[in-house]
Order: C-alpha cells, then sequence, then structure tokens
C-alpha cells in the first residue's frame, strides 16, 4: 500500500515526515490578503473615486420661539445619482437645542439640491448657531408604489 505522504491531493504539499510544508506560509499569506481587504474597505471613499459631497448652511433663523428654520444645500461631486441622508442641529455653544433629519433624494452628479427645515428647539435659541451632516443615503425612503395590488 502506499505511503500517505505520496498519494491523495496533499501529496505536493507534504515533506518526507508527512507533515504540511506549506500550511503555515498559506496561513500567513491567507492573513496578509484579509487584512489588505480590511484596510482597502477602510479608506475607499464611501462616495466613489470621482468625488464626494459638500453640505452647507444656507440659513439659520432662530428668531422665532421654540422654531429655528434652517436652510440647507447640498452638492453632488460624484459621477453618479445619489441621496442623501442630512443632519440638521440648532445648537448654543456645545449645547444642542434641536435636531432634524432630512433627505435630498436623486441628485445627479453635479447637482444640488436645497431644502428649508424647520427645528423645534427647547430653551432660548439667542446666540444660537446651525450645522448640517450629510451622508449618502441610497437606501429606501419609505414611500411606497400603492398603485399596483
Amino acid at each position: 500500500m502506499a505511503d500517505r505522504t505520496t498519494v491523495g491531493p496533499t501529496r505536493y504539499l507534504r515533506d518526507r515526515t508527512g507533515r504540511l510544508r506549506y500550511l503555515p506560509v498559506g496561513l500567513t499569506a491567507a492573513g496578509l490578503v484579509l487584512v489588505a481587504s480590511a484596510v482597502f474597505v477602510a479608506v475607499r471613499p464611501s462616495s466613489g473615486a470621482a468625488g464626494g459631497f459638500t453640505a452647507t448652511v444656507t440659513g439659520c433663523d432662530v428668531r422665532s420661539p421654540g422654531t429655528a428654520q434652517v436652510g440647507y444645500s447640498v452638492t453632488n461631486e460624484d459621477r453618479t445619482t445619489h441621496a442623501y441622508r442630512v443632519l440638521v442641529t440648532v445648537t448654543r455653544g456645545s449645547t444642542p437645542l434641536g435636531w432634524g433629519v432630512s433627505l435630498a433624494n436623486h441628485l445627479r452628479a453635479g447637482a444640488t439640491g436645497t431644502a428649508q427645515v424647520p427645528i423645534t428647539v427647547t430653551g432660548a435659541a439667542t446666540g444660537a448657531s446651525c450645522s448640517v451632516h450629510a451622508e449618502v443615503f441610497d437606501g429606501s425612503t419609505g414611500h411606497h408604489d400603492h398603485t399596483r395590488n
């Protein structure tokens, strides 16, 4: 009967004693591939190679008691159409007074979307500032087609 080191699919991977000689090399290579993949995913921009987006506050009216009117614009600097989820916050110093979420849908490459968002604020808004933070949101917006049964 043939020796286990001379037959089977692993016969070229074993040394004369029957031990797998390339196992440490294979495991090391697999680990390096895993680490390289994780680094690639971590540093890859979420918007693609061309671009990204910018979100800016275009208006911050805190004169009405209990409500702030915050205007913003989002510019799609990517090569494809995207939707954006925009977090709108009103703060006085480091104290949050109110926040809301707005969606800017179907912005073509290079297009700019604008919106005015009413934000309920707690406390006096005198001296408050407004900010926006956007992120790509190409998921479902919750609108459904009710024309089909």
